[in-house]
């Protein structure tokens, strides 16, 4: 049983924002949002639950299924193992247990089970014993353990605060790899070894970078299975402006390749004709792009990205191929200085000084400021 923040302190005996030690009797939940009979087959409230009672200070204790991080305020989540106070519970296999509590019910009580929401169940309770196991390691605890201290990085949960987490499906497991990536140890190393985790303007600046280049930590490699003519005419608005419609229809819809090639080809070191384009595509932390850009950081990074373009989606590897190119291009120095333009020119153009602003400067600067908020509010920067 997980029982999330609620609106006080979990820690702090009778202060009326927690269950304290006791033993509650149980009753058939009515509400809105939980019953314990006639809930729906899915996510759709009426969802199952259960209603402890005499709970002094505290209204509306309920058990019923959580979801995601810290889904339930103050409410006890039946889950699976989870490893620890940043963890996510999965909702359909937390209801399966809320069930089958409900059916273990319905079966000691017999004929004696409420036929009504909202009534008592004879002689079913829930004993609470001693104090929460995961006190001392709450969410709060768990920032402050790294407050003034940038060689620690950023907790996950300060991603999810400025970049949250996908619900499900490919573009979580991508978000899930390169946060996994950036709090590892062998991350931290990589960040550390860099010079990008000497302070927090680093982190957030790199950061921000990488937010932005990756949308929002979701885009391992860059597609080019276009769908639409249309989408083609605004990512290369130059390049397809002496095609007709037709032509972009016929050469370059759902056809990968050859619009890598079309977009690539001949230019960032990319053999026109070949596979090239396709191949050194954008991919990873920065989105490198190009078999010049590959080779390079491949170089930086000791890394054979020239002959193995595929290894930028390993997010470790990625992010070592990104902080060998920060610190190459001398963005630590532009971070403590706060100039986010150069960065993001570095990055983007390749040049800190050039005259040509980044793709999506804008965006670039709204990423570190959402950061900034972040890990403020955090308390990471006192």
């Amino acid at each position: 049983m997980c029982e999330s923040r609620g609106p006080g302190d979990n820690s702090k005996e009778d202060n009326g924002r927690r269950i304290e030690p006791g033993t509650y009797p149980l009753a058939t939940q009515s509400g809105g949002k939980y019953v314990t009979i006639g809930y729906t087959s899915g996510k759709t409230p009426p969802k199952p639950g259960l209603e402890l009672l005499k709970t002094n200070k505290r209204t509306e204790i309920l058990i019923h299924p959580g979801v995601n991080f810290l889904s339930s305020v103050g409410c006890i989540n039946p889950t699976k193992k989870v490893s620890g106070p940043l963890a996510d519970m999965d909702f359909t296999e937390s209801r399966t247990r809320v069930i089958a509590l409900i059916d273990d019910l319905k079966a000691f009580a017999g004929s004696g089970f409420p036929k009504t929401n909202g009534k008592p169940i004879p002689k079913a309770s829930v004993v609470i014993e001693g104090e929460p196991v995961l006190s001392t390691e709450s969410v709060e605890s768990v920032l402050e353990a790294v407050a003034g201290d940038p060689k620690k990085g950023l907790p996950a949960a300060v991603f999810q605060k400025f970049a949250p987490r996908p619900a499900s499906g490919s573009r979580r497991a991508i978000y899930d790899g390169y946060i996994g990536a950036f709090t590892s140890d062998k991350g931290l190393k990589t960040l550390g070894d860099h010079g990008v985790c000497n302070n927090y303007d680093r982190l957030m600046h790199f950061f921000a970078q990488a937010a932005m280049e990756t949308g929002g930590f979701t885009l391992i490699r860059e597609s080019l299975t276009y769908t639409t003519v249309a989408a083609i005419r605004k990512a290369w608005k130059s390049r397809a402006a002496s095609k007709t419609d037709q032509w972009i229809k016929d050469n370059l819809l759902r056809k990968p390749e050859a619009l890598g090639d079309w977009a690539y080809g001949g230019r960032m070191g990319n053999v026109k004709g070949t596979l090239d384009g396709f191949n050194f595509r954008g991919g990873g932390t920065f989105q490198t792009t190009g078999r010049d850009a590959y080779t390079a950081k491949g170089k930086l990074a000791k890394v054979d990205l020239a002959n193995h373009p595929e290894l930028i989606e390993d997010p470790q590897i990625s992010l070592l191929a990104a902080c060998a190119e920060w610190k190459e291009s001398g963005c630590n120095a532009f971070a403590d200085s706060g100039l986010i333009k150069k960065i993001s020119r570095a990055i983007n153009v390749g040049n800190a000084n050039s005259t040509t602003p980044a793709n999506g400067e804008a965006d670039r600067i709204a990423w570190h400021e959402k950061i900034f908020k972040a890990v403020k509010n955090a308390g990471l920067l006192g």
